[in-house]
C-alpha cells in the first residue's frame, strides 16, 4: 500500500473477517494512508498468493498516538491450513502518549518463520487504538 508505489492488483484492504475495526483511506499532507480506527484486528487479502522469497524485508511506515498494543502478521496459505507469525511493533508507552511522528520499520522476513514466503496470501494487524499505515512493501 502506498501512493509512491503501485498497489498489488486486486488487493482487498478491508475483507470482512468479523472485525470491529473501521477502515478508511485518509490523505495526510496529500498522501493517501490507511487508517484503522478502533483496532481490534484487520486483514489485507491478496487476489492471489505473492512470492516474496527473493526479498529480505518488509517496510512499514505507521503512526499512532493512542495504541498500547500493535502486531503485524504475515500469513501464508489458505484458512484453515494457513500459517501466520506476528511481529510486535513499538507503540507509545501509554494511552495519549506522543509518538513524535511516524515510525519507520524494516522487518527481516526471517522474523516471520515458519510462514512460507513463496505463498503470502494475507497481512493481518491486531492491537488497539487508531493507527495510520503507509508505504507497506517488500524489498532487499
Amino acid at each position: 500500500f502506498s501512493d509512491a508505489y503501485t498497489n498489488v492488483s486486486g488487493t482487498d484492504f478491508n475483507p470482512n473477517w468479523g472485525q470491529s475495526t473501521a477502515v478508511s483511506q485518509t490523505p495526510i499532507a496529500g498522501n493517501n494512508t490507511l487508517k484503522y480506527t478502533g483496532l481490534n484486528y484487520q486483514g489485507t487479502q491478496f487476489a492471489s498468493a505473492l512470492n516474496v522469497s527473493s526479498y529480505g524485508f518488509i517496510h512499514i511506515d505507521y503512526y499512532t498516538a493512542n495504541s498500547t498494543s500493535l502486531k503485524f502478521y504475515l500469513i501464508s496459505g489458505v484458512y484453515p491450513n494457513s500459517v501466520e507469525t506476528a511481529y510486535t511493533l513499538s507503540v507509545p508507552s501509554g494511552v495519549g502518549a506522543n509518538t513524535n511522528g511516524w515510525k519507520i520499520v524494516d522487518i527481516p522476513l526471517s522474523s516471520f518463520s515458519p510462514v512460507a514466503l513463496n505463498n503470502i496470501t494475507q497481512f493481518k494487524v491486531d492491537g488497539n487504538g487508531d493507527i495510520f499505515f503507509d508505504n507497506i512493501y517488500f524489498h532487499n
